[in-house]
């Protein structure tokens, strides 16, 4: 499989509102940046698996705007063992370790994982 048809493959899926990830057939290393290469052993035997979509907070910061408000952007570490970076939602009481869950927004016309506090 090439890099832009798993990119393809992974927009496909967000509008059916899975959360997919790559798995080396070789060395089983799972992660979620869409390539067609295992990024630990170089293997191009991959193939894209679904989370489901549970995880926690690994680490996170908050950008805050001139109004007082701000986002919470972080990287989460999902139950199957691969980690990806998104909006954290419903902020308040993001932090670290906190279990987080995926929903899917539309933004555009298209729609995109972000977590939010479980």
């Amino acid at each position: 499989m090439r890099d832009d048809e798993i990119r393809e493959s992974y927009f496909k899926y967000f509008n059916e509102e899975k959360l997919p990830f790559i798995q080396c057939k070789n060395c089983g290393h799972r992660f979620y940046y869409p390539r067609a290469f295992c990024p630990k052993c170089g293997s191009s035997d991959v193939e894209v698996r679904f989370s489901k979509g549970q995880g926690k907070i690994f680490a996170m910061t908050k950008i805050y705007r001139k109004d007082g408000s701000y986002v919470v952007y972080g990287i989460v570490e999902l139950d199957e063992g691969f980690r990806m970076y998104s909006n954290i939602v419903e902020g308040n009481q993001a932090d670290i370790a906190k279990r987080v869950e995926v929903i899917f927004k539309e933004i555009n016309g298209k729609k995109y994982p972000l977590f939010k506090v479980a």
